[in-house]
């Protein structure tokens, strides 16, 4: 059985830059058919916040240390807990953060240090929670280009098809067909569509330029457009 806390390297892509201040990494999930996305976001102060982290190579994880201190992690879900032991353990004076309903899950395996309301104040990067979506939130950053929005399960952005066994699998679970509130999503996270579909509403209308959904691809273009028609598609 695996220690917590021990670093297990996740077979990852390299860091990649999004904007100002905001970078990625792309990792697999080997026995699920979906990748996972770790968002590097960086304060005014210097300071990094982590969304959804994961162990990476040396090279990599030296090349996070150089942008600055990792001073928080959030936990955007209690089901986005793998590599959160060995963060907290590598980095013992970080915030651990996850939302309140994951706590108890997140907690089992690593210390929660509390909630995004421990995040700074800062104009350029904010957290808000979801409307309708209790379990989750979506980190805003404005970048020179524009606002970046990036989600977690509830919004998602897989091709109608995907090759082999793991795309037939997603397809079959009507998760496929670009960017949505998969059915899953619809039936365990979502708990009121209406609140939901108006908040992605207020969302378009800070024009983003780019979403970062919690699994598969960026959306880079129509962006407004594109979470607009995921809310009529919630009613």
């Amino acid at each position: 059985m695996a220690v917590r806390g021990t670093w297990h390297i996740a077979e990852h892509g390299p860091l990649e830059a999004l904007g100002k201040n905001l970078w990625q990494v792309e990792a697999t999930l080997p026995a699920l058919p979906l990748g996972r996305r770790m968002v590097i976001a960086r304060y005014a102060s210097g300071e990094l916040l982590v969304h959804n982290a994961v162990a990476c190579d040396p090279a990599t994880m030296a090349a996070i240390e150089a942008l600055g201190p990792i001073s928080f992690v959030i936990v955007p879900s209690g089901f986005h807990r793998m590599d959160v032991p060995a963060f907290a353990a590598r980095y013992p004076t970080c915030k651990i953060l996850a939302m309140p309903r994951a706590r108890g899950r997140v907690a089992a395996r690593a210390r929660v240090d509390g909630g995004p309301e421990l995040l700074p104040a800062d104009r350029h990067t904010r957290w808000e929670p979801l409307d309708g979506v209790p379990s989750e939130g979506v980190l805003l950053h404005d970048t020179s280009d524009g606002v970046v929005a990036v989600f977690n399960d509830c919004l998602q952005n897989h091709p109608d098809r995907l090759p082999g066994v793991k795309g037939l699998i997603l397809r079959a679970l009507g998760s496929t067909g670009g960017l949505k509130v998969t059915p899953i999503a619809r039936r365990f996270l979502v708990t009121d569509a209406a609140a939901h579909a108006r908040q992605l509403r207020r969302l378009a209308e800070l024009g983003p330029v780019l979403i970062v959904p919690g699994h598969g691809a960026l959306v880079r273009r129509d962006c407004a457009e594109s979470l607009r028609a995921v809310a009529d598609s919630l009613g």
